[in-house]
């Protein structure tokens, strides 16, 4: 009854006085849809008060706060397989396959050394501390440095080190943090969830050849040192279908425990982490999907 309340209160406001409190899922090339629900927000004129983020959703959440998003989406829809692997800088490591440093360096010539609280849009996203074991949420200090620690996919990309904390991806403990947004009073809380449950069965255990990668994912799996190391296929299937559940599930308790007013999804079975080749089509995906939830609230 609260959320139907909110919902009345806010659509009787005036288009240009409807506010929205963004929060952006992790989940790695399927984050560009959050560039097309923002898209559809900004279209519809409603105002983005505050935005909190974790992985991509912190990268896109904070260019959009930082009012680089348009400069970001032509880098990504112009990129190709090389730019990307040059920009991801695949260099093994013990703890990484990819340093990240010309994709840092490439943000910063879109944010500078901005800080999260000059920016004009409260902004915050979230890390993990794996020394500590906690959630790190940053709501002050460097943009860039923020983000960085924030798509830190665990064994991908090297890991950030701050003083005592050494800070990988927040989705290890908050892929959807609609506990992090910064609400104000009257504020619509909408979420965008790219790592939805699968809308299909996932049958690849059953069918240890079905597994199906773009040729952007082949070529940064064939740097990966165990690579060559012959195990079953269903071995890595089954390593890979846990770590997916276990975000899945981390989102879903997530959605239990806060609850958005408006929710969009995109199943973790239509794209891989690693599909930035599909850049329009993903982002379409976000546009169209933020237009019909928001079709079906106003009907209500």
């Amino acid at each position: 009854m609260k959320i139907l309340n909110r919902i009345r209160k806010w659509f009787s406001c005036r288009s240009d006085e409807r506010r929205v409190a963004l929060v952006l899922s992790g989940g790695g090339a399927r984050g560009l849809a959050h560039i097309g629900a923002i898209d559809e927000l900004v279209s519809r004129g409603y105002t983005i008060t505050s935005i909190a983020g974790t992985s991509i959703g912190a990268l896109i959440g904070g260019l959009w706060a930082a009012g680089q998003l348009d400069a970001l989406r032509q880098e990504l829809t112009n990129l190709d397989r090389r730019r990307i692997l040059s920009l991801m800088g695949i260099s093994l490591g013990l703890d990484h396959v990819a340093t990240g440093e010309k994709l840092m360096m490439a943000l910063e010539a879109l944010v500078g050394d901005r800080k999260i609280e000059d920016l004009p849009i409260k902004f915050c996203c979230v890390a993990s501390d794996i020394v500590s074991g906690r959630e790190m949420v940053f709501n002050e200090g460097s943009l860039l440095q923020a983000i960085r620690a924030s798509i830190s996919i665990p064994g991908f990309f090297s890991p950030v080190i701050d003083g005592e904390r050494v800070l990988v991806d927040g989705s290890v403990h908050n892929t959807l943090p609609l506990d992090r947004v910064m609400r104000q009073e009257g504020d619509l809380l909408v979420a965008v969830n790219v790592s939805a449950p699968d809308d299909e069965p996932y049958v690849c255990y059953l069918k240890p050849q079905c597994e199906r990668h773009s040729s952007l994912e082949f070529a940064i799996r064939s740097h990966f040192p165990f690579n060559k190391i012959k195990f079953s296929e269903n071995y890595f299937n089954m390593a890979l279908r846990v770590a997916r559940l276990t975000i899945q599930n981390n989102t879903q308790m997530a959605l239990r425990l806060t609850p958005p007013d408006l929710y969009v999804q995109l199943p973790m079975c239509r794209y891989s982490l690693f599909d930035y080749d599909k850049a329009e089509e993903i982002i379409a995906y976000g546009r169209e999907e933020m237009g019909r939830k928001l079709d079906e609230l106003e009907k209500k």
